[in-house]
């Protein structure tokens, strides 16, 4: 049983009436609606900053590996830049994580289907 369904079993022997629990969830799922629009709008740049990011401090650690002078700080670029990568892509891909569950969030708690089941 997930939390939504527990919540709406007491709000079911809490209410009335089955408009109370009918206009709560109808609240309930359009401020749950409302955040995963604003968390979707936030992920898209955040992901093109992250990218930019990425490319940009590759570069430079890509031109201090190729400017070093001795062997260990070249090895030392090159850790620092495989490192950076890893965590770039890292980073993207939890950020593409949030983003897709934000997209199917209705789907994956199956508000609409608890809901429909308060209402009867």
């Amino acid at each position: 049983m997930d939390f939504f369904s527990l919540a709406m079993g007491m709000m079911n022997l809490l209410a009335d009436n089955a408009e109370t629990v009918s206009s709560a969830t109808a609240q309930f799922n359009s401020m749950a609606s409302r955040i995963f629009d604003i968390a979707k709008g936030i992920l898209i740049p955040v992901m093109i900053i992250v990218g930019v990011a990425g490319i940009f401090y590759s570069i430079y650690l890509g031109v201090n590996m190729a400017r070093a002078d001795s062997s260990d700080k070249r090895e030392e670029a090159k850790k620092r830049l495989v490192n950076a990568i890893i965590g770039f892509v890292v980073i993207f891909i939890l950020i593409l994580l949030l983003f897709l569950f934000c997209q199917n969030a209705n789907a994956i708690f199956g508000w609409t289907k608890t809901a429909s089941i308060a209402n009867s």
